[in-house]
């Protein structure tokens, strides 16, 4: 196919996705997609610049969610996209098998442990592809180091959330059957603990233990933030019962707390042996993700033992470079830090003066309102928020998660803010 022709057809492409009514849309959503996603929106959304999105009614959305964290950097950010514009008009391969040397992955490679701290990185595609390695290799540490005599067990906490593929879908809570019913039998070797108890997890550890696997900060779970010291203390309880600290920072990495990663907060006496990463590592462009260990740990993957077809390809490897470069030069942390302080004071004013707000919650720009449950859903704000301009998700019925994206300006989170206080402050919410 020659360049005009591809053009030709590129446009055809775009334009039949343009054309597509709001009604077309979730018709075709509804008849071909699988409805594994409840739809918060009946309005389709177009574009997205920043931390603002557009629908194809003309409507101008805050983004308050980022994707989970996966749009630290806003929409569109222009570095990442003048990266990829450079890349694909440069005719680098998109992809190659990773029996291939590719400059890009090691250029990847290179600048992701430099910024993190660890040796070795394992590339890999979305989130869940973190915790699901890293129990494959802390696993195999147990049976050829540890020398572990039984089944190697990975501790894990409640109310966490490490993806939905099978071995980790067994960690939802028992009261999450929609998450977990007809999906069993799951693998053994999974115990839970409660979360925030460093005694009852040190309880939990057995000859066989190889590996604690937590969150920071629960996302998911709720916003929980752990008292601190508590990822501190899970680091030096796993070095002294020889066991594996797992860490998966795939929403709470890349400044989203006010550090780089939130064990930072912990100082080095924090420092996981394996940690998860994912999300904004791409600057929302395209699925990257993985996992940093030890040269000495990453290296009991040999070839034949983990792999990934896109994972670390060309195309998604000088995406993440770029990204990285992005976030350096926005210094996440520090913005995390400096919005967040301000956000966090304006929610917990708001919080007194807001009946069905019981608690607010969180750690730079992450932020958890907890409602009472006296009276209507998360879901049921979430739809009334977005009536005024701003998407917010519920988890756990009663907690919205507020993360906007960290490059969000003080007046567009004055506006975010603005329709808080609408809904909360402004009129009682009917029952």
């Amino acid at each position: 196919m020659d360049a005009a022709q591809a053009r030709a057809e590129a446009l055809k492409i775009l334009e039949s996705a343009a054309r597509l009514s709001a009604d077309e849309t979730l018709g075709l959503l509804g008849s071909h997609v699988a409805h594994n996603y409840g739809l918060l929106l009946k309005d389709p959304i177009v574009r997205g610049e920043g931390p603002w999105l557009y629908t194809r009614g003309g409507r101008k959305l805050f983004d308050g969610v980022a994707a989970y964290s996966a749009a630290n950097l806003g929409h569109g950010h222009p570095l990442v996209k003048a990266a990829l514009k450079a890349f694909l008009d440069s005719n680098a391969p998109t992809v190659l098998g990773r029996f291939l040397p590719d400059p890009w992955l090691a250029l990847f490679g290179h600048r992701v442990t430099a910024l993190t701290g660890f040796d070795a990185f394992l590339p890999a595609n979305g989130g869940v592809e973190g915790p699901e390695a890293a129990i494959k290799l802390a696993r195999r540490w147990a049976k050829r180091v540890k020398k572990v005599p039984g089944t190697p067990q990975v501790l894990f906490a409640e109310h966490c959330f490490h993806g939905r593929t099978l071995t980790v879908t067994q960690m939802f809570d028992p009261d999450e059957k929609v998450a977990l019913e007809g999906f069993g039998p799951f693998a053994p070797g999974f115990t839970r603990v409660p979360y925030n108890d460093l005694a009852a997890m040190e309880a939990a550890i057995t000859p066989d233990t190889a590996a604690i696997l937590v969150e920071p900060i629960q996302g998911e779970g709720g916003v929980n933030v752990p008292d601190p010291g508590y990822v501190a203390g899970l680091r030096s309880l796993c070095t002294r019962r020889n066991v594996l600290l797992i860490l998966d920072e795939v929403q709470t990495g890349w400044g989203r707390t006010g550090e780089l990663f939130c064990w930072q907060h912990g100082g080095k006496a924090a420092q996981p042996d394996i940690m998860c990463i994912g999300k904004s590592i791409s600057g929302g462009f395209a699925p990257v993700g993985g996992n940093l260990a030890s040269r000495a740990l990453m290296d009991l993957f040999e070839p034949g033992s983990h792999g990934s077809t896109f994972g670390g390809c060309p195309i998604s490897s000088a995406i993440a470079v770029a990204a990285l470069r992005a976030m350096e030069l926005e210094d996440l942390p520090r913005q995390a830090r400096e919005k967040g302080a301000f956000v966090m004071q304006r929610l917990k004013a708001m919080a007194g003066r807001a009946p069905r707000i019981r608690e607010v919650r969180g750690m730079g720009m992450m932020f958890g309102i907890e409602l009472t449950q006296d009276g209507p859903d998360g879901h049921d704000f979430a739809l009334k928020l977005a009536a005024e301009g701003l998407i917010v998700k519920d988890t756990h019925h009663w907690v919205l998660r507020f993360t906007p994206p960290i490059v969000a300006t003080q007046a567009e989170l004055e506006f975010a803010l603005g329709a808080l206080e609408r809904v909360f402050c402004a009129a009682p919410v009917p029952a």
